[in-house]
């Protein structure tokens, strides 16, 4: 909520995002109550204090089918998210307010929402990056199973999940334990941001892209793919000054020997510049070829390693 908050426009009145948390933690206690009327057990609908369900009690602890369940009717039936096919690269799909309003939104945003639900309840919960598309692992007594946020949290099993992997990954892929790897709650904060910078960027919207990096810094400013964008954003905005600083960063944390040195160019390039007023454009050219390799990911995958990401996705 905060992110959603840093990036509007630093033009604009910041929006409040109390009313955005009392919505989730409503979600949370609709929850709760939907297991507690599942389960046969009043003691789970508590009065708002976020208690855990029972764990030690293996009795009392509802099945993996009974929590899968109750997220599915509470989130997405009787509330209503779910995913934006038809508008999949709209913005407003990985801002968490707008999606709250909208009820619409990409896999990771409104896999987030599943997982603060699900952990005000005492849910075990994981964000999964699965090839393609965000998925998360609920598991409750002993059992797991994997849902899909985007559709309803519906149930995924072996064979469904094979199918969403030779649709991304082709025909000749088969599912490995590489697959089911998780992500922390940093990765996925970072794979939201992501998602709005490589829009804004497809969009040509800079200044947002460049706020939505910085913010993106608050949680991982050991991230040198991050330090990397950001110099490389600066300088098309003609700052070269802060693209030197961000450049700079990079430098002291990428350990690729290749990569490090072209950066060092572009550095003493823009040094240069600096010291001449400006004259000379060719850190600006070096910078776009230096990240021009691979594609931007989007929500097709995730931000937890520390390799440059180019800054222009292909289309």
């Amino acid at each position: 909520m905060h992110f959603a908050r840093l990036n509007q426009s630093n033009g604009t009145h910041k929006r409040d995002i109390a009313p955005f948390l009392a919505i989730l933690d409503d979600l949370a206690d609709q929850v709760r109550a939907e297991l507690a009327g599942l389960t046969l057990q009043p003691d789970l609908a508590v009065d708002g204090d976020h208690q855990s369900l029972p764990v030690d009690d293996k009795e009392a602890e509802p099945t993996i089918d009974q929590v899968v369940r109750a997220l599915q009717t509470v989130i997405a039936e009787r509330n209503g998210f779910q995913g934006d096919a038809e508008n999949y690269d709209d913005l407003a799909n990985a801002d968490l307010m707008q999606v709250i309003e909208r009820k619409r939104g990409l896999p990771v945003a409104l896999g987030m929402l599943y997982i603060h639900a699900a952990r005000r309840c005492g849910i075990a919960v994981t964000g999964i990056d699965f090839p393609g598309h965000f998925l998360l692992r609920v598991q409750a007594n002993g059992k797991r199973k994997m849902i899909d946020p985007f559709h309803g949290a519906i149930s995924l099993g072996p064979a469904e999940l094979r199918e969403l992997l030779k649709s991304f990954s082709g025909l000749d892929a088969e599912l490995a334990p590489q697959h089911y790897r998780p992500s922390s709650d940093i990765d996925i904060l970072l794979r939201l941001q992501n998602n709005i910078k490589v829009r804004a960027l497809r969009a040509g919207e800079l200044e947002l892209a460049t706020r939505v990096v910085e913010h993106s810094l608050l949680i991982a400013p050991e991230h040198e793919g991050l330090w990397h964008q950001l110099g490389a954003l600066y300088a098309r905005l003609d700052q070269d000054h802060m693209a030197l600083g961000a450049f700079e960063q990079f430098v002291k944390r990428c350990e690729d020997p290749l990569h490090r040195a072209r950066i060092e160019a572009v550095i003493e390039e823009l040094r240069d510049r600096l010291r001449q007023d400006g004259v000379n454009k060719d850190p600006i050219a070096r910078t776009e070829s230096s990240v021009s390799g691979s594609a931007a990911k989007d929500d097709t995958g995730s931000t937890d390693n520390n390799d440059p990401i180019p800054l222009f996705p292909d289309q």
